[in-house]
């Protein structure tokens, strides 16, 4: 579990919901009979299903092998629509919620990014068009897309002088926290949000608005 998985688990345990971690130690994303096995075991009935699973390979194209960028796609998109796919019966008797951990990357990109930002491209149209689907039965969908988050895998991904770089670059003049991730989260899978699907909601402290160029 992430930086930013665990806070979102954390802000709505503390809000008292009963909250199912799921990782990578319950099932592979890319392997549809994994989830099945694990949708058929007992579990507490789904109300809100928070995705934050993502995978990245930080390479140019000419470096990526085919199977890099297929398992990146797979992960992030692929093993999202097998876990909703399983999830709507249980989220539509509750009028649940989805939300969907994207990135700035759903709608920006980087050089060194390219199966991750094309992922991440593809999950916002998956929103969207969640969105309506799902309207009917009452389930709202929506996509958060953080921007650079101070986590391990920010640090681990960009040196110092990079962090630096980035920081400068955001009008507040600060990474975000995984705690301002998680309260958009939280408010967007909570009962508060009555009325907000199919969006995509940046979280990246004004990094977006001129493309960093600030």
């Amino acid at each position: 579990r992430g930086d930013i998985g665990s806070a979102v688990a954390e802000r709505f345990a503390t809000a008292g919901h009963e909250v199912l971690v799921v990782g990578r130690a319950d099932f592979d994303l890319t392997d549809p009979l994994a989830i099945d096995a694990w949708f058929e075991r007992p579990h507490p009935r789904i109300g809100v299903l928070v995705h934050s699973a993502g995978q990245n390979y930080p390479k140019r194209f000419a470096d990526l092998t085919d199977s890099e960028i297929r398992e990146c796609f797979a992960a992030n998109v692929e093993g999202f629509l097998q876990v909703v796919r399983r999830a709507i019966p249980e989220l539509a008797v509750e009028q649940g919620r989805i939300v969907v951990l994207s990135s700035i990357f759903g709608f920006l990109s980087r050089i060194g990014r390219l199966p991750y930002s094309m992922s991440k491209h593809a999950l916002v149209g998956i929103v969207k068009t969640l969105a309506l689907e799902l309207a009917e039965v009452g389930v709202l969908v929506n996509a958060v897309s953080p921007g650079y988050i101070d986590t391990k895998l920010t640090r681990a991904n960009n040196d110092a002088a990079t962090i630096a770089r980035l920081t400068s670059a955001i009008p507040m003049r600060r990474l975000g926290t995984p705690q301002d991730v998680a309260e958009i989260v939280y408010f967007l899978g909570s009962a508060n949000n009555r009325y907000i699907t199919g969006q995509d909601v940046v979280v990246d402290g004004g990094f977006s608005i001129d493309g960093g160029r600030s």
